[in-house]
Order: structure tokens, then C-alpha cells, then sequence
């Protein structure tokens, strides 16, 4: 069952608290421990948290929730995700290595630096399947990413290119007008497209020592993390040795698992992911390391298992917005 960061889940205690609830009696409810939220590098259920959420529900609207979440919840600036963000030259290289971290705010690859409708975005989505306790998430992430671009960049007025939610119940009004731009309903995954200009300024906070330094924390407390389920570490390990020799097939990996396909699918789905999300896990993240190890385009498109550099490419930008060649030169 994924799980998420105990200090992002404690966001939803003022919120309860402004809401004219019992927040500790909604935690025992839903079975979130106090103690656990207190704890720094403590980690709360997913669904546990999606529970308590479906109870505020009650009291106001997915967007007004939403953004209460982005702007009254306990700040964050220290966390070390945001710390390599500071330091980072600009708000794209500092998304692209923040969320190679983002294990510690959450299990899943939740956030995304992609291409939409020819425009550079970032993508969110909550691993499981849809509940009307993701629609507040959604506003949430992308609220808070516009926060992080004004901030970081000192673009007070910066306005989105477009943004994009699956579903909004109510108060499209208000989403309009904390972003400035009307959100286009009905797509795949909630996203925020940024300008260019944006996402290239320079970060004035820009220190390449210091990030050097917070990114070295950052992979020690992911080193010090539970280890996520057995079974997604075993499909990301058979994935990872079979990519180069083209052997990493489901049928393959449930073969060497010793359970049939349908099983293997089950128990994933149940975990909040697919097989097929297993293998863009690994392949994203060895293309990210490989590439700033400054290893040949075409020794690291055949590595993960592309027949050819194109895909590759289209690999890289729809991850990381930004092509295998500009990853390796940094």
C-alpha cells in the first residue's frame, strides 16, 4: 500500500481544525497515529489520508480544500527536496531533481516534468484508483508548484500556459481565480504548463555546493526510508536486469516470480501501480543516472531496452522535458 510523508499528511489537521472538526478523533478514525505525524521521517497509509480527506469533503468543496492545503499548511522549506530546489540554477533543473527525490513527500512517481500540448508541464497524479479525495490533492500540487515558481523566481504575476484537472466537483471559479487561467476539465492527469522563460530563469538562491550537499542528505534519508513492497522491488529488480538483453516481458517477470500474469497484475493494481509503470520507473530513473554519468546516447538507449536512440529521446522529453543530449551536458 503506498504510503506518503507523515509531515505532508499533517497538513490535514488545521485544515480539519478549520473546518470546525475533531481533528484528533478524524485521525483515530481513519486509523492515522498522532505520534507518527509528529516524526519527522514517519510515514502515513495513503488510503488513510484519502479517508480523513473524503471527511472534510463533507464540510467544503475538492478546490476550496485544495487550496487551503497550498496555502495554510505547515511550511516545508527545510524538507530537502525543496532545499535542492534553492539551490538549483533554475526551475527546471530544480523540478527535474527534486522529483527524483519525491519518494520522500510520497511512494509513486506522482510528479512529472512533461510535454502538453507543446508546452513544458508539470504532471501529478495520486497512485491508485480515482476517489473524490484525489481532486483536492490535484489543486494542492499544481497550487503549490505555481507557489514554488513565484517564489523561487521572484515572478510574482507568473500565470500558467494552461492547466488541466481530471475532474473538479465544484468552485471552478475559485481555481480560476487563484491561477489565473480557467482549468481545462477532463484529461489524463492533472498538469501545469509553465513558459519557458519561467521555467530557465535563474534561481537567485542558486549554490552548487550547497546542492551537491542537500541532494548527498536527500539520498541518505531515502537509503534510511522503509523499503517499499517486496513485490514492486522484486519486479523493478527483474525489470532492471532483464532491459538490456530485451528478456523483460510480464509474462517473463511472472514466470520468474512464480505467480501467473493475472496474478501479478492483481497484486500490483492493488499496490497502486501497473506493471508497465514498473518498467517506465526503471528506465526513467536509470536513463537519469546513466546520462549525467555522461554515458553514450546510444549505449544508454540500448541499456533500457530501446531498439532504437528515437525512442530514447521521446523517452526523455516526455520525462524530463528535456532531451537525452541536454541531460548528459548537463
Amino acid at each position: 500500500m503506498p504510503d506518503i510523508a507523515a509531515r505532508m499528511a499533517k497538513r490535514l489537521l488545521p485544515a480539519a481544525r478549520a473546518l470546525g472538526l475533531d481533528d484528533v478523533g478524524l485521525c483515530r478514525a481513519t486509523g492515522i497515529d498522532l505520534v507518527t505525524l509528529e516524526d519527522a521521517y514517519g510515514r502515513v497509509e495513503l488510503d488513510r489520508t484519502l479517508d480523513f480527506i473524503d471527511a472534510l469533503l463533507a464540510k467544503t468543496d475538492a478546490a476550496s480544500l485544495g487550496l487551503m492545503f497550498a496555502t495554510t499548511g505547515p511550511p516545508d522549506a527545510y524538507h530537502t527536496p525543496a532545499l535542492v530546489m534553492l539551490a538549483s540554477e533554475t526551475l527546471r533543473d530544480g523540478f527535474t531533481r527534486a522529483f527524483e527525490l519525491q519518494r520522500l513527500w510520497g511512494d509513486g512517481d506522482r510528479f512529472a516534468l512533461a510535454t502538453v500540448d507543446g508546452a513544458s508541464a508539470v504532471t501529478f497524479q495520486v497512485p491508485g484508483t480515482r476517489r473524490a479525495a484525489h481532486e483536492p490533492l490535484e489543486v494542492c500540487a499544481l497550487a503549490e508548484t505555481l507557489l514554488a515558481v513565484r517564489g523561487l523566481t521572484g515572478r510574482m504575476d507568473e500565470v500558467p500556459v494552461a492547466l488541466g484537472l481530471p475532474s473538479l466537483g465544484a468552485a471552478s471559479e475559485m481555481v480560476s481565480s487563484f491561477f489565473g487561467i480557467a482549468p481545462r476539465l477532463g484529461v489524463d492527469r492533472a498538469f501545469i504548463a509553465l513558459s519557458a522563460d519561467a521555467l530557465d530563469a535563474p534561481i537567485p538562491t542558486a549554490h552548487a555546493l550547497f546542492q551537491s550537499i542537500f541532494e548527498k542528505q536527500a539520498r541518505e534519508e531515502l537509503e534510511a526510508l522503509p523499503a517499499e513492497d517486496d513485490l514492486v522491488a522484486r519486479v523493478r529488480d527483474f525489470v532492471g536486469r532483464g532491459l538490456a538483453a530485451g528478456s523483460f516481458g510480464l509474462e517473463r517477470c511472472a514466470g520468474a516470480l512464480a505467480m501467473s500474469t493475472r496474478t501479478l497484475e492483481r497484486r500490483l493494481s492493488d499496490l497502486g501501480t501497473t506493471y508497465a509503470a514498473e518498467v517506465e520507473h526503471v528506465r526513467k530513473e536509470r536513463a537519469s543516472r546513466f546520462l549525467r554519468e555522461g554515458r553514450p546516447i546510444d549505449e544508454v538507449a540500448a541499456l533500457l531496452g530501446y531498439s532504437e536512440r528515437a525512442s530514447l529521446h521521446r523517452a526523455c522529453v516526455r520525462w524530463f522535458d528535456r532531451t537525452p543530449g541536454q541531460l548528459r551536458d548537463g
